[in-house]
């Protein structure tokens, strides 16, 4: 037997807090800590939402996959969703999620997203997906008509913080070739109206030889939300590293001149959600926001 939902304020605020926990216990590719700190607040008002409040301050996102609590269970068949007995539409007027800041593995990370008059679901199952988490049964969903949403964002990381980020995505593709990756320094400055250039000086050590390394990339970011990789360049002025480099080319060639359109991707995921005003700020800090709607 499920109990009414929405409910009230403080049925919202815990079911909110029920799947971020859920969420967190799953396994993947990213691993979300500290989310019973996670500040939820909500004022319901009938079927719409007149604010949702997340404050995600504290919390941390690791890369690599969770390790799971429990051996999975033998089961080749696809569990099946639960039949949605209850559907109501409501209107999520203002949205607001903030992080100052949460850690993405060592690195520090600002974040404040806001929306407005976002069209919402409550759904009711007849059964928990989660037979552990009778809140499991309810859920909120968008609506089919997003024409009416709209809102910000902004993030931004300190420059030299993302450091430890770089050395988790770089590491092991150097030490495919048997490079071994010592002290970063990064530079990120503007490159013409659209674009940035991120340089960075590293020491490396392959096999005996310890040298130094340049690393250079120039990336193009439209207003309307493209992205592309214009140039990626390693070398060493070390011949005897700069020949060991040779072996991370073909990295650099499948990501060369591609392009990434934010906007094209939406369309493929069907939603009518487009981006807009996208910037990029260098310098000390590096920024990114824009609008949506």
């Amino acid at each position: 037997m499920t109990t009414a939902w929405p409910g009230d304020s403080a049925t919202v605020v815990r079911w909110v807090r029920s799947t971020l926990r859920r969420a967190a216990q799953d396994t993947g590719e990213v691993a979300l800590t500290g989310v019973e700190d996670i500040d939820v607040s909500a004022d319901l008002s009938g079927y719409d939402l007149e604010h949702l409040t997340l404050d995600a301050t504290g919390t941390k996102l690791r890369l690599g996959r969770n390790a799971p609590t429990a051996p999975p269970a033998v089961d080749m068949a696809d569990p099946e969703e639960p039949e949605i007995i209850a559907r109501d539409s409501g209107i999520l007027k203002n949205f607001r999620f903030t992080a100052r800041p949460m850690r993405i593995e060592r690195s520090p990370l600002n974040v404040d997203l806001q929306a407005y008059d976002v069209p919402i679901l409550w759904l009711t199952a007849a059964e928990p997906a989660n037979p552990g988490a009778p809140e499991s049964a309810h859920a909120i969903a968008p609506g089919d008509d997003l024409d009416g949403l709209r809102g910000s964002f902004h993030a931004s990381i300190a420059t030299k913080d993302l450091v430890p980020l770089i050395e988790s995505v770089a590491g092991p593709i150097l030490r495919e070739g048997g490079i071994h990756l010592g002290r970063l320094r990064l530079e990120i400055v503007r490159d013409g109206a659209d674009g940035i250039r991120a340089t960075a000086y590293a020491g490396v050590r392959w096999k005996l030889l310890i040298a130094s390394a340049r690393a250079e990339a120039r990336i193009e970011v439209t207003k309307d939300a493209v992205i592309t990789i214009r140039s990626l360049a390693l070398g060493s002025r070390n011949l005897f590293v700069k020949f060991a480099l040779l072996f991370a080319r073909r990295h650099v060639r499948a990501i060369v001149g591609r392009k990434v359109d934010l906007n094209e991707t939406l369309a493929e995921d069907g939603t009518t959600v487009r981006l807009h005003d996208l910037r990029v700020g260098t310098g000390e800090q590096l920024s990114v926001e824009g609008r949506f709607g």
